[in-house]
């Protein structure tokens, strides 16, 4: 070509706007296939334990009740339902409406379906705000709806984790449109966003992320003080009160965001400070054991290196060969999976060969890096100072869960090395393309050299005397069974990277055009993230699962008349609670929010087993009629009359239902005795203590007792999750007992006039009734609850109608673009 020869002008693929909804679509569905096409569940490790049997139980009480519950009654001695976030995502949105929708087990699995879809488009919207192209939008998007850093959290069962992670590239993309063109509309939007993240309960990770999202708007805010607005490219304002206002706007909209969600929020926060068994533990860890508790659960340099080899550390997810008990790390386990990809991470670092918005990469590559460092806990000295500066930071352990704030910028930096690349072919711009082609061989090299080195087992040598000198026999002979799979592993890395090499070559050379480029990357992403993903996605028949046994069928079909009762079961040392989606209530089982109290009286530490409901007072007290003896994990059960027993095929004993001494659920006493919180427990574990005739309570009942047992007796009339009536005769003035938890939002009538509800036993609860015949009437309504919702109601129509209003006006001025819109095509 002539030196003053113009050369044609090049063009970018168009990609049309129904192309990436589409796309996410079938990638999510083929994803998820085992689950989409089949009538089977989802496999979610703490779901199968637990998500599940609440969740089941939660649509039943919706159906019964008509409005969400206000008790629990099922574990534990009952939990208050909203306050200790009992069914998780009960008030999340898309959780409801799937729950109205589909069966539980398999609204379980759709809302992951979802998510995963939405954080696809998510990322496309939050990309195109940022003015990537389309092209560089559309790989993004598939790169982050398949990352294993998302994908990983399912086998685990962490949807939280998933919502939020899903939620992220929407939370940045109303922040980006907020400092953008600032108005009504994206500031309702940032509060509509923060409630909705906030109604997924995980507030760990929203924690983390609502961090990231203001480090990011401090960051737009200093830009725009500073100058011109690289994002944009307007010069509006340089000065630091446009940049100041807009920051102020923010910070109102994520308050009334916070307001919002007050429904969840402030009831939670104001349970886990004052009930929940968080107190005690927050309480006992404190010092230098309380950092190493809050430190648990990092990413050690193991798990770093599976950002470049995805199997290096093993895992326990189960689902593939190197899935399956091969983690050789320092945490106790490892199921789920930190992988951004590593297309994404070649494509990240082409987008510093020259490309525009060098401030938003510098900003994302320090996010990123700062946010890997504090997931790394007590590895790096970055999460001992946010420990000891930031205030709630010593509230949370597992702080490996901030890896998702690593993935994000690292995919939204890969967004930008596409469109590096484009833009560079658009202006012939043959010395970029050349160095980022010299970056992608160079890569691919090393990864090579790297896969010889580990099918050697020279690196893991050094890395065993180095990096992992502590490391155990065990690990040690996990590492060596394991090593022929993180070979192949590092070897699929090098053919990855070398595919990713090659693409590009093809495509300078005129080989492959442009579309042939776009689509070739967004496959090799698939290809890449997909062989991580394939082992999170499991599936099981749930009828199967869910069928009962011998021992749950007679319990079923024992005629207990209008009595309740529990059983206390033994499986996975007390935290068994599948009898509950039966219907069976237990003494037992496992919750991440119960009351504390609960605990102390059944002698329940962290996961072990209930070693106080060894004793006979405490059970009777409980209405605890049946054992349910694990004979497969405890050996033969211990004496008791015999009602049914399960077996194995081979005719192996599975589990053991006894029969064991108990009282009723609601009883007259008519003796009382006043102890302490730290008195109450052991005079109950006492020999002097007599269940039957005395109740221990936390204050003087203001009732003349007749130091007897009373004549007469109890009788239910109704009993639903949080409300309840009985008709109650005695010769003399009396205690009624209930052997369900007590809660300050348990009120009381007693024929008609308002009675007070005590604390009896540490934990149940007591009302005085007279002598006679008395209609007592017991209901839960909290306070907190009520004065939430009314607060949350407020504040979302507000929002809602600040965000239509907004739009209206906007439209009206002609102002409302495509939200995706934004550089080129």
């Amino acid at each position: 070509m002539a030196k003053n020869e113009r050369r044609p002008e090049r063009h970018l693929p168009t990609i049309p706007i129904w192309l990436p909804p589409v796309l996410y679509g079938v990638l999510a569905i083929a994803l998820f296939r085992a689950f989409v096409f089949t009538d089977q569940m989802l496999v979610g490790n703490d779901t199968l334990s637990l998500g599940y049997v609440v969740r089941a139980l939660y649509a039943d009480a919706l159906q019964e009740l008509g409005r969400v519950p206000g008790w629990a009654p099922h574990i534990l001695g009952g939990i208050p339902f909203i306050e200790a976030l009992t069914a998780g995502d009960s008030l999340y949105p898309p959780s409801v409406l799937l729950l109205m929708l589909f069966e539980p087990y398999r609204a379980l699995g759709w809302k992951l379906v979802l998510h995963v879809f939405l954080a696809g488009l998510f990322f496309f919207g939050w990309a195109r705000s940022i003015g990537t192209s389309r092209c560089g939008a559309l790989i993004g998007g598939a790169a982050y709806m398949l990352a294993p850093f998302l994908i990983g959290f399912v086998t685990p069962g962490h949807d939280g984790k998933i919502f939020v992670t899903a939620l992220t590239p929407l939370m940045f993309w109303v922040t980006e449109r907020h400092f953008e063109r600032p108005s009504i509309r994206t500031v309702a939007s940032i509060g509509l966003v923060v409630a909705l993240i906030l109604f997924t309960t995980h507030f760990q990770m929203a924690y983390f992320l609502f961090g990231g999202t203001g480090l990011y708007a401090i960051f737009r805010s200093i830009q725009m003080a500073r100058g011109k607005d690289e994002v944009t490219g307007s010069s509006e304002g340089g000065r630091a009160r446009t940049g100041g206002v807009r920051f102020a706007l923010f910070m109102v909209g994520a308050a009334l965001g916070a307001c919002g969600a007050a429904y969840q929020f402030f009831p939670a926060v104001d349970y886990v400070t004052e009930h929940s068994r968080r107190v005690a533990t927050t309480a006992a860890e404190s010092g230098e054991r309380g950092r190493a508790w809050s430190a648990s659960y990092s990413l050690h340099p193991e798990e770093v290196m599976s950002l470049i080899v995805p199997e290096f550390p093993g895992n326990r997810a189960g689902g593939n060969a190197w899935t399956t008990n091969t983690y050789w790390g320092r945490n106790p386990i490892k199921d789920n999976h930190e992988y951004a990809g590593l297309v994404v991470l070649l494509l990240a670092g082409v987008s510093f060969l020259g490309a525009a918005r060098r401030q938003l990469r510098l900003f994302m590559t320090g996010f990123g890096v700062f946010a890997l460092l504090y997931a790394m806990g007590a590895n790096t000295p970055v999460w001992r100072i946010m420990y000891e500066l930031v205030p709630g930071i010593s509230l949370f352990r597992a702080n490996g869960m901030a890896a998702f704030l690593f993935g994000f910028p690292a995919i939204t930096l890969a967004a930008l090395g596409v469109d590096r690349l484009l833009v560079a072919w658009q202006e012939s711009d043959d010395e970029t393309l050349a160095r980022a082609q010299k970056v992608l061989w160079a890569a691919t090299v090393g990864l090579g050299v790297l896969a010889l080195l580990i099918s050697s087992g020279i690196f893991t040598r050094v890395w065993t005397s180095v990096v992992y000198s502590g490391i155990g026999g065990f690990q040690q002979q996990v590492l060596s069974s394991h090593l022929p799979n993180i070979s192949r592993g590092a070897f699929l890395a090098a053919l990855i990277a070398g595919a990713v090499a090659g693409l590009v070559w093809a495509w300078r050379e005129g080989r492959v055009p442009t579309v042939g480029l776009v689509a070739g990357l967004t496959l090799l992403v698939v290809v890449d993230e997909g062989r991580v993903d394939q082992p999170f996605i499991q599936t099981l028949d749930f009828y199967a699962w869910s069928q009962p046994d011998p021992t749950i069928r007679t319990l079923l079909t024992e005629d207990h008349g209008d009595e309740p009762y529990r059983i206390w079961s033994l499986s996975r040392a007390s935290q068994d609670i599948s009898p509950a989606m039966h219907g069976i209530e237990l003494a037992a089982g496992h919750h991440p929010n119960d009351l504390y109290r609960y605990r102390e009286l059944i002698g329940m530490v962290g996961s072990g087993d209930a070693a106080n409901l060894a004793n006979g007072n405490v059970r009777a007290l409980l209405n605890i009629e049946y054992i349910l003896w694990p004979d497969a994990e405890r050996g033969p059960a211990p004496g008791g009359p015999v009602v049914a027993q399960s077996q194995f095929a081979d005719g192996r004993v599975a589990r053991t239902l006894l029969r064991t001494p108990s009282l009723p659920r609601a009883r007259l006493v008519g003796s009382a005795v006043v102890k302490s919180d730290d008195e109450a427990v052991p005079y109950i574990l006492g020999d002097q203590f007599n269940p039957v005739e005395e109740v221990v309570l936390a204050e003087d009942p203001a009732i003349d007792l007749p130091g007897r047992l009373p004549a007469g007796g109890v009788t239910w009339t109704s009993r639903t999750a949080d409300r309840m009536t009985w008709t109650v005769e005695s010769d003399t003035p009396a205690l009624l007992v209930v052997a369900d938890n007590w809660f300050p939002a348990w009120h009381a009538t007693v024929n008609g006039q308002d009675a007070p509800v005590l604390r009896a036993y540490h934990t149940l609860r007591a009302i005085p009734v007279p002598a006679g015949t008395s209609e007592v009437e017991m209901w839960y309504a909290s306070s907190v609850v009520d004065r939430s919702l009314v607060l949350s109601i407020l504040v979302l129509t507000l929002l809602a109608g600040g965000f239509g209003f907004g739009y209206w006006r906007e439209r009206r001025e002609g102002r409302v673009t495509d939200e995706t819109a934004g550089g080129a095509a």
